[in-house]
């Protein structure tokens, strides 16, 4: 079947500012039955972004004064409930509202969908809340510290729905995908794109708040049918998103896997969940804002697991586990980001080491004769630099029930959620960071002086660029050296083309094996780290991108203990919020081991 570009529709409801009338959302003017106000969207900040989808400042602006169809639960097929105009404000999207209920001449309601939605609102006092539809006309997309975001900058909106619930509870939009535009067989590959993100997004929100037994029972079958869709859809997907795709699906098979009768844990499962679980009760029996630090010969009480059932956590009695499951966080941390596994860590319990660093290259040599006086050679500049060891946090919120019921899987899934974060964080920080309260990254450490510009004026130029950035260390240090540049940048990088229209860049491979000059690319996907996009980035301010030889220039330290306490209790009823922490330090110990990368003016 031939493919059909189509719009991309999308619902929108917000968690926060619900359509209510128990919260005074429902505002009925005196004296005119029917007529309401509400927000229909809620223009989005990073901080308040729980999904895919974020609605941005002036996006709803081309919808001021425009009427709105009102619909119950986005339902077109049948007749319009009323009318909606609004005007983007400081708050929102800010709607007045209208419901239908004219009568005919026999004084009977011409629409009474109308009347009962009005009824079950103002007089039952059910809650409903607001939900757009419409077309994305303009969008960005990209992925910020792990997660994938849809920023809307402009919407064209058709309706407003009040909806029991307005989208998959985590998720602030999702698309409508019905008989209007045919479902997936007529999606592109942008759209199905979309939607195994939101899919995904939206299944990790389940996941986490499932606590009743019918919720956790049901888990399975919704992984089912999202793995089902990716099977169906997968073919179509490029290899980098679909590998990105395939690693979250496994993260969460690990949680999943737990929670089907058949499963079986290893003894290693069994072994690290049992610490985890027991390192997370005596922190929860030591009561909040006690720390507790644990290490690898740490020995806890704990109600014994039985291996054979591998989901329960039934007690067989008292047990006592060593948590030597802390000595492997960092192993664990560096093998979830590419820019952490070059970089060899040194396990002290100090706060810092301080070592001497050669600022003018190497040492001063020369040729001499069997009986010629030998002469003192220049005494190179020597620094003494110190690599502090700094606190690394995670904030995890944890199920009670789920880890309760089935704390294998689950504990698996946490730990992994947790270790991708905080390398996420410390990767940041090899590159960007401050030096305060945090490492002194590789773009901020001024004995980094080798900074080179890259020409994007014609395609010619920008691999000249190239090939003189790789130029401009020793052929040694090349030799070993890899590219770290943020994945828009190597997808232009990868477009260049010679004057026969012939790609510079031959192993478009789908895999992720990607080269430069002969060394390897690593994508960075975070913004923390310093990097900016090529296209947006300010000329000769900006770095876009990072060669040199992490495995040899940087030094790695880390505190081989670990703390923990509980955070809160309170505020989210069921969830646990716990606070972790790892002592860790890199820094720069050969600084010409490294080219900062700029964009010419």
């Amino acid at each position: 079947m031939s493919k059909k570009r189509i719009k991309k529709k999308v619902n929108f409801s917000d968690e926060t500012l619900n359509f209510t009338c128990e919260i005074e959302k429902f505002k009925e003017e005196e004296g005119e039955p029917g007529k309401f106000t509400g927000i229909l969207v809620n223009m989005q900040n990073d901080s308040l972004a729980k999904g895919v989808y974020r609605f941005k400042k002036g996006s709803m602006q081309g919808n001021n004064g425009k009427t709105l169809l009102l619909l119950y639960n986005h339902y077109g097929e049948l007749l319009p409930v009323g009318k909606l105009v609004g005007e983007e404000t400081e708050k929102g999207f800010e709607v007045m509202g209208e419901f239908h209920l004219s009568k005919d001449d026999n004084g009977n309601y011409i629409n009474p969908e109308a009347v009962k939605l009005y009824s079950l609102m103002k007089e039952m006092k059910l809650p409903f809340e607001m939900s757009v539809g419409g077309n994305i006309v303009d969008y960005k997309e990209y992925s910020e510290n792990g997660k994938y975001y849809i920023d809307i900058n402009k919407f064209e909106a058709h309706e407003g729905s009040l909806t029991p619930k307005g989208a998959v509870k985590g998720s602030k939009v999702t698309r409508v995908f019905n008989k209007e535009n045919g479902g997936i067989e007529q999606m592109d590959k942008e759209q199905l794109k979309l939607l195994m993100a939101e899919l995904l997004a939206n299944f990790k929100t389940e996941l986490l708040e499932a606590g009743t037994p019918e919720e956790i029972k049901n888990l399975p079958v919704k992984f089912n049918e999202i793995n089902l869709k990716f099977e169906e859809i997968k073919t179509e997907l490029n290899g980098e998103f679909k590998a990105e795709i395939e690693k979250q699906m496994n993260e969460f098979n690990e949680v999943i896997k737990g929670l089907k009768a058949d499963f079986k844990a290893t003894e290693e499962e069994v072994d690290d969940a049992a610490q985890f679980k027991a390192m997370l009760l005596n922190v929860k029996d030591n009561g909040q804002k006690n720390e507790i630090i644990f290490n690898e010969d740490s020995k806890l009480e704990f109600k014994d697991m039985t291996v054979g059932d591998g989901k329960t956590g039934s007690s067989t009695g008292k047990a006592i586990v060593t948590t030597t499951i802390v000595r492997k966080i960092l192993e664990r941390i560096q093998d979830s980001n590419p820019v952490l596994k070059d970089i060899t860590f040194i396990s002290t319990d100090d706060g810092g080491v301080t070592i001497p660093r050669e600022m003018a290259g190497l040492p001063e040599t020369g040729w001499v004769g069997e009986v010629e006086e030998r002469k003192d050679t220049a005494v190179a500049k020597i620094e003494n630099i110190t690599v502090n060891i700094f606190q690394l946090y995670a904030l995890p919120v944890i199920t009670n029930k789920l880890l309760a019921t089935n704390y294998v899987g689950y504990a698996t899934f946490l730990l992994k959620r947790v270790e991708y974060a905080l390398g996420l964080r410390l990767a940041d920080a090899v590159f960007n960071g401050s030096g305060t309260n945090m490492p002194l990254g590789i773009l901020k450490d001024a004995a980094v002086t080798n900074q080179q510009e890259i020409d994007t004026s014609d395609d010619a130029k920008f691999i000249e660029s190239i090939i003189d950035i790789y130029y401009s260390v020793q052929t040694d240090i090349a030799r070993e050296a890899k590219w770290y540049i943020r994945r828009e940048t190597w997808q232009q990088i990868s477009k260049l083309k010679n004057t026969n229209k012939d790609f510079y860049i031959t192993d478009l491979n789908t895999g992720n094996t990607r080269t430069l000059m002969s060394r390897p690319v690593e994508l960075i996907e975070s913004e923390g780290s310093g990097l900016k996009i090529l296209k947006d980035a300010v000329a000769t301010t900006d770095p876009v991108m990072v060669f040199g030889n992490i495995r040899e220039g940087i030094l790695g330290l880390e505190n081989p203990k670990m703390t923990m306490k509980l955070e809160d209790q309170i505020t989210s009823k069921g969830l646990t919020k716990y606070y972790m922490e790892k002592g860790v330090g890199v820094g720069v110990q050969l600084p010409e081991y490294f080219v900062k990368v700029v964009k010419k003016a």
